[in-house]
């Protein structure tokens, strides 16, 4: 909290080597060094480092550590004293303390201890599969696919968006009729 003498901001008072405080309505004008929030780790709720990402549909725990003014760390916050904030809630969102996966892309998350609020936290959203895309070998789209006896058909299949996961499985109902490998 910053002190205003006459309208300008002013410095803790030093004389010799310590700092004085003073009293407004009761309350201290600088806080102590104890009391001074200087950074925040974000954590999980066990106080480990956070994952690299988030799965489609998942949900993290989050913690926090703040390091104050005078070097000590306090206790691992998992709720009490801490707010986290996510600042793309499309991609995220936050509850008390439980980060909820929404949509594939970048979670930025920050904590609060105290007014202090930490540096945003990078976590990585896996993106959700939407649809399909099938074309055959010249590029065209494919809705249906009719082969005589003997005859093979190239097709390409590309899950959307492409930063989703591009795994899928090809089943075909009468495997009497027609079979489906997949190429390298």
């Amino acid at each position: 909290m910053p002190a205003l003498y006459a309208g300008k901001r002013v410095g803790k008072p030093l004389m010799g080597g310590h700092t004085y405080n003073a009293l407004f309505n009761g309350k201290l004008v600088w806080p102590l060094d104890k009391d001074t929030v200087v950074s925040i780790e974000i954590t999980d709720d066990k106080g480990n480092a956070l994952p690299k990402s988030l799965a489609v549909n998942g949900s993290l725990k989050l913690g926090a550590k703040a390091t104050y003014a005078d070097g000590h760390v306090g206790d691992l916050l998992p709720t009490k004293g801490v707010t986290f904030t996510s600042r793309d809630t499309s991609t995220a969102t936050v509850s008390g303390n439980t980060l909820t996966w929404r949509h594939g892309g970048t979670i930025l998350v920050t904590a609060t201890v105290d007014g202090f609020t930490s540096a945003a936290v990078s976590i990585s959203a896996a993106y959700a599969p939407e649809s399909i895309r099938v074309t055959d070998d010249s590029g065209q789209p494919v809705d249906a696919v009719t082969l005589r006896v003997g005859e093979t058909k190239h097709l390409s299949i590309a899950v959307l968006p492409a930063a989703a996961s591009q795994e899928f499985t090809s089943v075909i109902a009468n495997t009497t009729l027609a079979t489906v490998t997949k190429e390298s």
